[in-house]
């Protein structure tokens, strides 16, 4: 009689173990919940910055090369603005060298005029190009009117 009961004490112990309970279900599904709630809310806004870091960057690094171009090559450089179609358009000696559109989600504020670096590199004026994206993030270029230092905030 013994071996009877013992066995029914494992099938016991056993059937208890075999699924998860409903509050074990509930814990798991609220966890993913929230983890789905904050990426949704979190990843759009992330992935506006990066994009307002990279025009940033590349507008910096498009207008140093255009400065640099201008010296080297002892021509003159301009750089077009477009606000309302957001790109802008490099020209050496008044011939168009390329078009570089903004990120989606990127525009421009402030409303430059053209620049234009001679063949010194000294540019025509001295500019702040204010970059925005749709969550209001904001990033700077500024170019240093005598000089032409170009930098970045």
């Amino acid at each position: 009689m013994r071996a009877c009961g013992g066995i029914s004490k494992e099938k016991e112990a056993q059937s208890r173990v075999r699924g998860a309970t409903l509050l074990e279900l509930l814990l798991v599904l609220v966890i993913l919940a929230g983890s789905t709630f904050v990426l949704g809310v979190k990843l759009p806004g992330y992935l506006q910055g990066e994009r307002l870091a990279q025009a940033s960057t590349q507008l910096l690094e498009e207008l140093r090369d255009a400065r640099q171009a201008a010296m080297s090559e002892n021509t003159w450089y301009q750089v077009r603005f477009f606000y309302e179609d957001k790109y802008y358009q490099i020209l050496r000696g008044g011939t168009q060298a390329r078009n570089v559109r903004l990120p989606d989600g990127v525009s421009f504020v402030t409303a430059p005029q053209d620049l234009q670096f001679n063949a010194a590199g000294i540019p025509n004026v001295g500019m702040t190009i204010l970059l925005r994206t749709k969550s209001g993030e904001e990033r700077k270029v500024i170019v240093a009117p005598v000089a032409g230092r170009i930098r970045e905030e």
